[in-house]
Parts: structure tokens; C-alpha cells; sequence
């Protein structure tokens, strides 16, 4: 079991995805349960890139980072920005030319802050790490809004499930009732003599019935609070509120329904995400004999303007039909 404070050397196998699964689970329950293994996971995250950018990498790590590190959209703009700012500093940095006679270190210390070339690169340096500071800062209140936004939908979607499976055992528990106070047999309505010449009378159609279904990111597929979908035998349609970071921008997107053993249930493209009072979603309808009692796993990603795919999230919940 893996306990917190967290190593570094773990954590950077989280990080490229190189740790066994369950291992991956205990380092996000420890992230989302305690604030200071979330900043050593930023710190990591950080000096990662810096390596990446500066060459520092080892070979056999560098696919790992550009398959799973930059898989986040978020990473990927950390990433642009360090590389941007490694770019600037290259620029400006002007080599010191060669000397037939070797100056005291008193005289070179002094030659090289006078230089006007390296004091503009050092007011364009402090210049930019106050703008990285003040961005780290926004982007550490932002995860923690982001966290607390996730606890708020997670509890949200449980007392719902709750909601539901109370209204069943109440509505099975009144037509029991029902059932016990009726004295006499209910009288049958005589059924009217059909003429041999005459028109079938037209039936009136029943309207199908939908079960709306959120899902959140953010949640894997080992944690203990996975989602549950209870359909009952009535129930037609199911219609997922699939949602999404703010911070995706895809203006349309792919969902691939499957179980855990890898069977495709279903699959939609050129889907658009709504705005909502919760947030950003994107509908998704299944019907529902399509669904079974079992795991299930929504794989979502978002199409770009030369029709690629994007892996932006994974979701998982539970399927109990009654």
C-alpha cells in the first residue's frame, strides 16, 4: 500500500503511466484526499517537462511522456509554455567571446551583469517567471475549484441512485398494499361485440419511457465509488450526461460504449457538448436492451478540424436491471 509523502521516483512512474493499475489507483484516492501529495504531483509534473524540454529525458522515457504525460490537455499547455519559454531564453542568450588573457572572476562578474544584452535577458526572465508564478497560482485554485467541483457532482449523482432505488422500493410497497386491501375482485369490463364488417379500433400509443444518467470524470475504473444504473423493466431509453472539463474546446466529439471485457456496445460520432447549470455535458442515447447487468466503459474523445480523434476521458459506472 502506498502511503503519503509520496517519492518522487513513484511518482514520476505515475505520471508516464508505468505503474500497475492499482498502484495508479492509491496515488489519485491519495491526491483527492490530501492536499499535499496533489502539490508534490504538480512539482513532479513540472520538473517532467523541464527535463523533456532541456534534453534531460532518458530515451526509453520520452514515449511515455508523449503518449500518456501529454495525453491531458492541460499538460499539453504546460508543456507549450515551458517549450516557449525555453525558446526565448535561447534567443537571447549571447555566448561570451573568447579572451587571449583570462580576466579575474571579479572583472567577469561585473562585465556580464553590464552586458545590455544579458540585463535585457534578465528583465525578460524575472519578467517571465513572475508571469509563471502568478499562473501557477490561478491554476492550483482552479484544481482545487475543479476537486471540489467533482466531490459536489459525485455526491450529487449518489443521492440520486438513492433517490431512485427509494421510489421503487415505495411504489413496489404501495402496490403491494393495494393488492392486500382489495376485498373484492376488480370487475371486468364487458368487451364489446366486434362486427364481422366492422374497423379495428385504433390503440392509444404509450409514450417510452427515459432514465436520465449522469457521469463525471475523473473517477477509475477500481475505485469504490463507481457509479450505479439501475433500469428497470419499463424503462426504454437511457440517456447519459456525459461531462466534461470546461477546458475542452472540441466542437464535436466520439462516444464508444463498451464492456470491460472489450466488447463494443455502441458508438456515436459528431456529438456537441450543452451547458447546463452544472457545468458542460454532452448527451448520449442508449436504449436500453442494449444494456446488460455488468460493468460498462465510456471512452469519449474529441474530433478535430482534420477529422482526427483525441482521447479526452474515460468513464465507468454499473448497470443492475430489476
Amino acid at each position: 500500500m502506498i502511503e503519503a509523502p509520496l517519492s518522487e521516483q513513484n511518482i514520476r512512474l505515475y505520471l508516464l503511466g508505468e505503474l500497475p493499475e492499482p498502484e495508479q489507483v492509491e496515488i489519485e484516492d491519495l491526491a483527492f484526499a490530501d492536499q499535499r501529495v496533489l502539490e508534490q504531483i504538480q512539482a513532479v509534473e513540472q520538473d517532467l517537462i523541464d527535463d523533456y524540454v532541456s534534453g534531460d529525458i532518458p530515451e526509453d522515457k520520452r514515449q511515455s511522456f508523449q503518449t500518456h504525460f501529454l495525453a491531458s490537455a492541460e499538460r499539453r499547455k504546460k508543456f507549450a509554455f515551458a517549450k516557449a519559454l525555453a525558446t526565448v531564453v535561447k534567443e537571447n542568450t549571447v555566448p561570451a567571446p573568447d579572451v587571449a588573457i583570462a580576466p579575474s572572476w571579479s572583472t567577469k562578474l561585473a562585465a556580464f551583469f553590464t552586458r545590455p544584452v544579458m540585463a535585457y535577458s534578465f528583465a525578460l526572465a524575472s519578467l517571465l517567471l513572475f508571469f509563471v508564478g502568478s499562473w501557477l497560482v490561478v491554476d492550483r485554485i482552479r484544481l482545487r475549484s475543479e476537486i471540489a467541483r467533482l466531490q459536489t457532482a459525485q455526491e450529487s449523482q449518489t443521492a440520486q441512485n438513492r433517490q431512485l432505488e427509494k421510489d421503487l422500493v415505495d411504489e413496489r410497497l404501495r402496490n403491494q398494499e393495494l393488492m392486500a386491501n382489495r376485498g373484492t375482485p376488480p370487475q371486468q369490463t364487458p368487451t364489446p361485440e366486434v362486427q364481422p364488417d366492422s374497423p379495428p379500433q385504433p390503440t392509444t400509443p404509450t409514450s417510452p419511457v427515459v432514465v436520465a444518467f449522469s457521469l463525471v470524470p475523473g473517477i477509475s475504473r477500481s475505485s469504490n465509488s463507481v457509479p450505479q444504473l439501475a433500469i428497470g423493466k419499463d424503462v426504454n431509453l437511457v440517456r447519459l450526461q456525459i461531462g466534461i472539463d470546461p477546458q475542452e474546446n472540441y466542437r464535436r466529439y466520439r462516444a464508444e460504449l463498451r464492456t470491460v471485457s472489450g466488447q463494443q456496445v455502441l458508438a456515436q460520432g459528431n456529438l456537441s457538448a450543452r451547458g447546463g447549470s452544472h457545468g458542460r455535458s454532452i448527451p448520449f442515447g442508449v436504449p436500453a436492451t442494449a444494456l446488460g447487468n455488468g460493468k460498462y466503459e465510456l471512452a469519449l474523445k474529441g474530433i478535430t478540424e482534420s477529422g482526427t480523434t483525441e482521447d479526452v476521458g474515460f468513464y465507468y459506472f454499473d448497470v443492475v436491471k430489476k
